[in-house]
């Protein structure tokens, strides 16, 4: 039995390594979001503690077990105890109020919706995270293209000004300056790969991949886009104190302080004991009792009131932390929302004006520079912005769409 349990172990320990060797090959923000579902241990925690208030939750609103007697009185010394005088079996059961089993079942199921909400802001955060390491990858990707595109035109330019100077049309400054622009050019593309390679790695860790993937490198479906956010402040500000999930739980928790003290309260309340006994006396077996209980509150002064003084502090600290989380929860938007919009005009500006202009001004630059009409170093100043203008242009998008993330974390849900 021990060896087939350790070959059932073996096997799904094997197949999760294998369905994990088995990484796509291309990935889009969505395929990346539903591997984190599958594979995060964050969330596979969080269910098994959902599983573990639920059983809580049985034990709490379980009676309490009866309690079986057996005696032999008056057996005569040396003798058997098949000798008795008096032979007793008694069964007791011990009732709580019914109203405190009602208060503490009540208190428990909220515990239960207290860690499904927890699990739902772990969820919220990891998928978040996962969202933003995409989002950093797109970036990174992005900025590599534009450096591909740097590296060959500083490759042809040192080519060209490496002719130049050998036919006498370009002087030694020139070339060295070319020399130094196409290694750079070539230091930044490298640097920029190391940091995509970063960059990935994060994102499988937010996901939760366990093995080492040196050279795994898939293809990313997506791009950083653009789409404008029309809401206004007043309404997103709403729509966070719907749905924000920590504003949910810290409500749930509200809650249960409030069970806390009708359970202190309750405590005032008796308990019950029930009990039948069978006799047995002098070999007559036609003797029975029954007797009942009932616990009185007499120390009510020292424990159930300390009981309620401190659950009524308890109702005054969740109602303090819910004011807290409340300030936090409209903060938060806030500034996600002004962060947003402002890398929108950011994108704009970009987009209609100097991107545009940019590549104009090295366009004609370019034209110029091969008629010998500007110099090379006004041809360099001329790509420089060119460059510049791109990668500010790709840092737009990308803060616009981390400042989307980080609002729907304020808003507890997904926007587009």
């Amino acid at each position: 039995m021990k060896n087939i349990i350790f070959l059932l172990f073996l096997f799904f320990v094997y197949k999760n390594i294998v369905s994990q060797d088995k990484l796509p090959q291309t990935l889009s923000l969505s395929d990346v979001e539903k591997m984190a579902i599958q594979y995060n241990p964050a969330l596979k925690k969080g269910d098994n503690r959902i599983l573990s208030a639920e059983g809580r939750y049985l034990t709490g609103v379980s009676p309490q077990m009866p309690e079986l007697s057996l005696s032999y009185d008056f057996v005569p010394a040396g003798s058997s105890l098949g000798n008795y005088e008096e032979r007793s079996i008694e069964i007791n059961q011990s009732i709580e109020f019914p109203l405190k089993l009602i208060h503490k079942g009540k208190k428990l199921n909220n515990e239960i919706n207290i860690i499904a909400s927890e699990n739902d802001i772990t969820s919220l955060n990891i998928i978040n995270n996962v969202r933003r390491a995409y989002i950093i990858l797109l970036q990174k990707q992005a900025l590599i293209k534009i450096a591909e595109e740097n590296y060959s035109v500083a490759s042809e330019f040192k080519s060209k000004s490496s002719i130049r100077f050998d036919v006498g049309e370009a002087t030694n400054l020139e070339k060295l300056t070319a020399d130094v622009q196409h290694a750079q050019a070539l230091n930044n593309l490298e640097t920029l790969k190391n940091e995509y390679l970063i960059a990935l790695s994060d994102m499988l860790y937010s996901v939760g991949i366990k093995q080492i993937y040196s050279d795994y490198n898939p293809v990313l479906l997506d791009s950083l886009t653009f789409k404008y956010f029309d809401e206004s402040l007043e309404s997103v500000i709403q729509i966070s104190l719907k749905t924000n999930p920590l504003l949910t739980l810290s409500e749930l928790r509200k809650n249960g302080a409030v069970m806390n003290r009708k359970i202190a309260i309750s405590s005032f309340l008796p308990d019950l004991t029930i009990g039948y006994k069978r006799q047995s006396i002098s070999g007559i077996n036609n003797y029975y009792g029954i007797n009942l209980g009932i616990s009185l509150p007499l120390w009510f002064m020292f424990d159930q009131k300390g009981k309620v003084k401190e659950a009524d502090a308890e109702i005054k600290v969740s109602e303090y932390e819910y004011d807290e989380i409340y300030l936090d929860v409209v903060n938060s938007t806030k500034k996600a929302y002004i962060s947003l919009k402002n890398s929108e005009k950011q994108i704009l500006l970009y987009k209609n004006t100097l991107l545009p202009e940019s590549e104009e001004i090295f366009r004609i630059a370019s034209t110029n520079y091969e008629i010998g009409e500007i110099t090379y170093l006004e041809f360099l100043q001329s790509k420089q912005i060119l460059i510049t203008t791109k990668e500010n242009y790709i840092s737009a998008l990308s803060n616009f769409n981390l400042n989307l993330i980080e609002l729907e974390k304020a808003l507890g849900r997904k926007l587009f």
